[in-house]
């Protein structure tokens, strides 16, 4: 059985207990609106002081000053922050690739209107040398057609360099999201030692440092696929790919080689190793992926049709090299059939070098490297159409107009033609677009399902701590009030003995 003058020690440590809960709630309640804090609750203990025969209680303790968080949603928010943000960047890419391609069209002068997509183009062109077979000495004909070959390289060669720019823009957000990473991971290794010294001293600051840790470790997971494992010091070890990245205090550096070209591709090290980081998710995975021109080159004219295939890493690069094998294919059939033609002024097709030439000519002939015959564009009557020499023989026009129906294209091992190529392609990138919108959708869910889990676990609820601070309050008060009446029943049994309490 306590004393009376033990009691005091009794009714100060339930003060000092509710004291305790009262600060960490207002804390939870300032921090009600603020991103990523978690809420913070105190574990008292009894205070027992054990006898040869009894035990007795003297009153309560602080034991810890706690956060309220599940390490394995947090673990699993993560794990799918890590895909969401992978899908994300395919499927943004991938719809920037579709724009890209309807943006890009064709307008009939003649008409004044306007036709969106380069199969229409690709129609146009046809289309006018149809027309010049039907008049082949017309020179608005010959204009007409030089016009749309012009539309057609343009068009093309511009798709292309937004293509390459895109890719381009992904090289750079490689390098851009492994500088962040590398910032991240030292300022989780800075927190781990504050939360190392602030765990040694048990002064229950930890906690707050740990919210701002996990909102940094969130941020790390939409870069790149980490793995977090808490120690028993309350510091962390971040893993990329089973290679510690951050250990306690510690950081390793990652690096970016290459500037992203075949014959130098983009890669994640260790700067202090050399060896390649097993980056398998992320942003900066889908920028890897993206930026990877393994797959593009120029096409062997040679031996037409060109094998084609959409498999390639990066679908910019497999846009790329369609586009490229599309284009090189129409310019070299028409060269071959103009070859043999006669233009308006007797002189044989080859002797001009081909409608399409080279821009340089010390390299072969392709998307990145093609052009309208300047000699052609400065005297239209060199458009060799004849076959028989004379003017108004336009067969090798109408040969060229037919093109479009002849299997020229090899798309993943089926023979097509122009039109039935292009829709390959086109249709390719619809449903590549549509998969990674549907994966990022999904992704995206599942991230914001699991927040909310994260948040009914650890996020502040102004009700549930206004009614916390009010009982709080009320032991706070009973407390006290126990002090008190303790303190009138002294004050009046040293009245009683004749003494006077000062």
């Amino acid at each position: 059985m306590s004393s009376t003058f033990s009691s005091y020690k009794i009714a100060y440590s339930g003060m000092y207990a509710s004291q305790a809960g009262l600060g960490t709630t207002s804390n939870n309640l300032a921090n009600v609106n603020t991103t990523g804090s978690s809420r913070t609750r105190v574990s008292a203990t009894d205070k027992v002081t054990v006898q040869s025969s009894s035990s007795t209680g003297t009153g309560a303790d602080v034991g810890s000053i706690a956060r309220v968080r599940d390490q394995l949603l947090d673990q699993t928010y993560r794990t799918q922050n890590t895909q969401a943000s992978y899908w994300s960047v395919k499927n943004g890419d991938l719809e920037y690739m579709q724009e890209l391609m309807s943006e890009f069209g064709s307008t009939d002068a003649s008409s004044e209107s306007s036709s969106t997509g380069l199969q229409q183009t690709i129609q146009d062109f046809f289309n006018d040398w149809s027309e010049l077979s039907k008049d082949p000495t017309s020179q608005s004909n010959r204009e007409a057609l030089i016009e749309a070959a012009n539309s057609l390289v343009s068009n093309f060669t511009e798709l292309d360099q937004q293509l390459q720019q895109l890719q381009q823009d992904a090289c750079n957000s490689v390098k851009d999201g492994v500088d962040s990473l590398n910032d991240l991971a030292s300022q989780v290794a800075a927190l781990n030692d504050q939360i190392s010294q602030a765990e040694a001293g048990s002064n229950g600051e930890a906690t707050y440092l740990q919210d701002q840790r996990d909102a940094l470790l969130d941020q790390m997971s939409s870069l790149a696929n980490i793995s977090v494992t808490t120690r028993a010091d309350g510091t962390v070890q971040v893993n990329i790919g089973g290679t510690a990245l951050v250990d306690g205090g510690k950081t390793r550096t990652l690096t970016v080689t290459g500037d992203g070209s075949v014959d130098s591709p983009l890669k994640v090290q260790w700067a202090d190793t050399g060896d390649a980081a097993e980056i398998s998710g992320g942003s900066i995975k889908a920028y890897l992926e993206d930026a990877d021109q393994t797959g593009y080159g120029d096409i062997d004219t040679s031996t037409l049709p060109y094998s084609y295939s959409t498999d390639s890493t990066s679908s910019i690069t497999t846009l790329r090299q369609g586009l490229n094998n599309l284009l090189t294919t129409i310019a070299t059939k028409v060269n071959s059939l103009l070859s043999s033609g006669t233009d308006l002024d007797g002189n044989s097709g080859s002797s001009i070098g081909g409608f399409f030439t080279t821009v340089d000519s010390g390299k072969a002939l392709s998307i990145t490297n093609i052009q309208v015959n300047p000699a052609i564009v400065s005297d239209a009557d060199k458009i060799a159409i004849s076959a028989t020499g004379e003017e108004g023989d336009g067969t090798i026009a109408t040969a060229i107009s037919k093109l479009t129906s002849g299997d020229y294209f090899s798309c993943d091992g089926l023979a097509m033609n122009s039109t039935e190529f292009y829709a390959a392609l086109t249709s390719w990138i619809g449903t590549a677009g549509s998969n990674a919108s549907s994966n990022y959708n999904t992704q995206s869910a599942l991230v914001t399902q699991i927040d909310t889990q994260r948040q009914t676990v650890s996020g502040i609820s102004l009700d549930d701590e206004m009614s916390n601070m009010i009982i709080y309050q009320n032991a706070y008060n009973a407390s006290a009030k126990v002090l008190s009446t303790i303190d009138e029943l002294v004050a009046g049994l040293i009245s009683d003995l004749g003494g006077t309490l000062s």
